[in-house]
């Protein structure tokens, strides 16, 4: 299975250059399986930070969605054999805990999440894993967890490494919006795990310069082995590009 993990788009401060510099290359891989979601929201109007009126007045909720919306149309026609399912993660949670805190609105069909963004309409499957932790990780093959993340350490690949101590499996993670790989040999064979970049912009505005890097994370998965290929992105000026497979791709 050909696995493509867009993640951390965290739309409306998403980084178009570099999204079409990923989107090239997933035109190119023709992957099985794409991950959706994977803070590809990120719900700003809803949290309960503080927020810039001007932010909002220019992107308020519904705009947020229907922007992401037009980037998982954009997604699908990289490649639309894909497979697409959707990861949820922290930004997503901003939603319920925003429920939670109107339980007048807390029952309302159309305002879950799968309703809410259209999934259905979009080709993107949700209920792809039963349990507690059913939407917030996905096993593949039995080798392969694909999750989100919780947690964040303060170095490159230190966050993937206390997952992988955690989870005792080879994945792939957001939420740090770095990129970094950890190998742990055992004695059943060589473990891995990957902090996947991200595809926002690098100065949204709420943070200044952070220790973030854009880039995306293909992985190829069987019964018997794993290969990641990890792809950071770089600037020339206000262009994205990337290499890969000894090709360059350009925003």
């Amino acid at each position: 299975m050909r696995i493509a993990f867009p993640t951390d788009e965290h739309y409306p401060f998403q980084d178009e250059r570099a999204r079409a510099v990923a989107l090239k290359i997933v035109s190119d891989f023709k992957p099985d399986l794409r991950i959706a979601g994977s803070d590809g929201l990120d719900f700003y109007a809803i949290s309960k930070f503080d927020k810039d009126p001007k932010r909002l007045k220019a992107n308020g909720l519904q705009d947020e969605i229907d922007l992401w919306r037009k980037g998982q149309e954009e997604w699908r026609s990289a490649h639309p054999e894909a497979r697409s399912w959707f990861l949820r993660s922290n930004h997503d949670d901003r939603l319920q805990k925003y429920l939670m805190r109107h339980p007048e609105l807390y029952d309302l069909r159309v305002l879950q999440l799968p309703a809410l963004l259209g999934l259905d309409a979009l080709g993107i499957e949700w209920e792809h894993q039963k349990g507690e932790n059913a939407n917030y990780e996905l096993v593949v093959e039995n080798r392969l967890l694909i999750t989100h993340g919780e947690i964040a350490r303060k170095y490159s690949a230190y966050t993937a490494r206390a997952t992988l101590e955690r989870e005792g499996l080879s994945l792939l993670m957001g939420h740090t919006h770095r990129g970094g790989s950890y190998f742990l040999q055992t004695r059943t064979g060589t473990l891995q795990a990957h902090e996947c970049f991200c595809l926002c912009l690098l100065n949204p505005g709420y943070v200044r310069n952070p220790n973030w890097q854009q880039g995306l994370a293909l992985a190829t998965v069987d019964k018997t082995s794993l290969t990641v290929e990890m792809i950071p992105f770089f600037r020339r000026g206000s262009r994205v590009y990337a290499h890969w497979r000894d090709q360059e791709y350009r925003s």
